[in-house]
C-alpha cells in the first residue's frame, strides 16, 4: 500500500511517519524540507511548500496512493493544492488532522454533532480547521472524496515539540514551582501520540469510516489539581504548587495561559462514535502516558523555554512574597 504524508519531521507527523513505516507501507512524504528527516525506510520526501501547486504537481504527477495522510494542513490555502491535483484513482481514504478546538466554548462533553464556530480560546486556529474540515466534506459530498476526519484534545507523549510536558519536567528538575490556576474551570483530557496514530491506522482501513468525523481523546477527565497529582507520582518527586485562583489573575490582569501550557477551559469531547463504529477507545492512562514521556525526557538535551510565558515570573513573584 501507498501512502502519501503531509508532515513527517516532528512529533505527530513523525509519529505516523515511524508507524507507517513499521506497518509495511510504502510512504512519501512532504514537507518544506526544513528541518531533517531522522526517520529511515520512507521511499520519496518531497521538499516544497504544499501551497505551491505547481511544485505540488511536479513531484506528484506520477504517483498514486491508497493513503494520504494530512497532519500539516492549518489553513484553505495548505488544503486547496492537493484538492485539487492529487489522483484520485487508487485512494481509499484522505485523512485529515482537525482540532477539538473547532467547537465553539461549552462546559458539556460534546459530541462531534455540537456546534462548531468561532472559539476565543483558540482563535484562528480553531476555526481555520473549521475551514479544511468544510472544503474536505464538500468534496466528499460533491465529488466522492473519500475522507477521515478526527478531532483530537492534547496530544501528548514521547517526541513532543510542543513546550508543555517537558515545561513540567523542567521545573520538577529545576526545583522549582509549579503555578497552575486553581479557578474551578480547568477540566480537559488527553491523548497519547501511540492511541491516536494506533486508532487512525483502525479508521483509516474500516469501510464505514468514509466521509466520517471522529473526536478522539482518552475519556478520563482531569482537573489541573489532579495533573498535578500525576506528575508528581510519574516523578516519584515532592512537587511543589502553586495555586492561582481567579482573584489572583483578575488582580494580574492576565489570563492562565500567560504563565501554564494549557488553557484554563473546560475541554471535554465524548467517544462514543468510535465505538460504534467498531474503533478502540484511547487506554493509554495519562500516568502511563507521562510515565513513558518522563523517561523519553531523561534523554534528551531541552533548551528550557519558561519565556514562553511571559507573566510566568509576575505571578510567581506576586504568589511568593
Amino acid at each position: 500500500m501507498d501512502v502519501l504524508l503531509f508532515g513527517g519531521s516532528e512529533f505527530v507527523g513523525r509519529a505516523y511517519l515511524e508507524k507507517l513505516i513499521a506497518e509495511g507501507f510504502t510512504v512519501d512524504l512532504v514537507t518544506r524540507g526544513i528541518k531533517p528527516i531522522t526517520t529511515k525506510g520512507y521511499r520519496h520526501h518531497f521538499k516544497c511548500n504544499r501551497r505551491d501547486a505547481v511544485a505540488l504537481e511536479k513531484h506528484l504527477k506520477h504517483h498514486t496512493y491508497d493513503y494520504i495522510f494530512d497532519i500539516s494542513a492549518y489553513t484553505i490555502e495548505d488544503i486547496k493544492p492537493i484538492v485539487k491535483i492529487m489522483d484520485r484513482s487508487r485512494l481509499k481514504r484522505y485523512f485529515f488532522m482537525s482540532t477539538g478546538g473547532v467547537y465553539i466554548p461549552s462546559t458539556a462533553i460534546l459530541s462531534e454533532d455540537a456546534q462548531i464556530g468561532f472559539n476565543p480560546n483558540w482563535g484562528n486556529y480553531g476555526t481555520e480547521k473549521r475551514d479544511v474540515e468544510r472544503l474536505l466534506l464538500q468534496a466528499h459530498k460533491q465529488e466522492n472524496l473519500p475522507i477521515l476526519i478526527f478531532r483530537p484534545t492534547y496530544i501528548y507523549g514521547e517526541g513532543n515539540n510542543l513546550y508543555r510536558e517537558s515545561y513540567f519536567f523542567q521545573r520538577i528538575e529545576d526545583q522549582l514551582p509549579i503555578p497552575y490556576p486553581d479557578t474551578g474551570n480547568g477540566q480537559t483530557q488527553f491523548i497519547h501520540i501511540d492511541d491516536l496514530v494506533m486508532i487512525t491506522l483502525q479508521a483509516m482501513t474500516n469501510e464505514a469510516t468514509n466521509g466520517e468525523v471522529f473526536n478522539i481523546t482518552n475519556p478520563h477527565i482531569y482537573t489541573w489539581h489532579e495533573l498535578m497529582q500525576v506528575l508528581q507520582d510519574v516523578t516519584s518527586t515532592e512537587v511543589s504548587t502553586i495555586q492561582v485562583s481567579q482573584k489572583d489573575l483578575d488582580f494580574l490582569g492576565i489570563t492562565s495561559k500567560a504563565f501554564f501550557p494549557f488553557r484554563d477551559i473546560t475541554y471535554l469531547l465524548d467517544t462514543q462514535k468510535l465505538q460504534d463504529f467498531g474503533l478502540s477507545i484511547p487506554t493509554i492512562s495519562l500516568k502511563e502516558g507521562l510515565e513513558r514521556a518522563y523517561r523519553w525526557f531523561g534523554y534528551q538535551e531541552f533548551e528550557r523555554k519558561y519565556h514562553q510565558f511571559p507573566q510566568l515570573e509576575k505571578v510567581m513573584m506576586y504568589k511568593t512574597n
